[in-house]
Parts: C-alpha cells; sequence; structure tokens
C-alpha cells in the first residue's frame, strides 16, 4: 500500500498548509469530499481489493481530520513533527488499520472524536 494522508474538511486557507507540510514527506496526499464520505477507508486510501459503495453520503461531520495510510512509525512521527515545524494544529489525527479500514469516514471520525475528547477528559 503507497503512503497517503486522507485530509477531512480542511478550509481554503488551511488547506495549502497541510499540504506544505506533508509534501517532503514525499506522501500522497488526498482530499476526500464530503459525498464521499460513505466510503471505507481502504477504498480512499486505494488498497487492492476495496470497492467504491454506490451513492453519496448521507450523513457528513465538520470537523477537520487527518488519517495516515500505509505509514510506519518513522513516517508518522515524521508527519507529526512536519506539522508542528509548520504551526499546524489537528485534533483529530488517525492511522488506518486493517481494522478501521473497512470504516466509513463517519464512523471513523465519530471514534476519533470520542478518543479525543476522552483523552481530553482524563487530563483535566
Amino acid at each position: 500500500m503507497k503512503k497517503t494522508v486522507l485530509l477531512f474538511n480542511f478550509d481554503e486557507n488551511r488547506l495549502p498548509l497541510v499540504k506544505r507540510a506533508v509534501m517532503p514527506l514525499k506522501t500522497g496526499i488526498k482530499v476526500v469530499d464530503k459525498k464521499d464520505f460513505n466510503q471505507v477507508l481502504g477504498y480512499l486510501a486505494d488498497v487492492q481489493g476495496f470497492q467504491a459503495i454506490e451513492g453519496e453520503a448521507t450523513e457528513t461531520f465538520e470537523d477537520e481530520m487527518l488519517i495516515m495510510a500505509g505509514f510506519t512509525r518513522n513516517d508518522i512521527d515524521g508527519l507529526l513533527r512536519s506539522l508542528k515545524k509548520h504551526n499546524i494544529r489537528v485534533d483529530l489525527k488517525a492511522i488506518m488499520t486493517p481494522t478501521n479500514s473497512l470504516w466509513t469516514c463517519v464512523q471513523i471520525h465519530d471514534a476519533v472524536k470520542a478518543d479525543h475528547e476522552e483523552m481530553h477528559r482524563n487530563n483535566s
């Protein structure tokens, strides 16, 4: 699987900044359109064997989210360093795994958001 960063809901001001932070890592970038939020991550990351789900998404979300597909531990560290160097904060970040590669964008968003909120409750 090719390394890819899936980007969700970045506006026209933040998207170029995130792309600039990702580009030196020689990683593919895919901006996911809301109409594709019903697709599973494996399909969006172009993983062999995944097929498109027919129709457009009926559920969406507004939060920015970044999903890393095909990343090694070093790749993850490099991306996080680059985002920090460029002063870009993205609260909802995740790694695509064999399990969540079967999840839709909305499902992964809901899980990552719940984890993020739980982490902040525990740190307060």
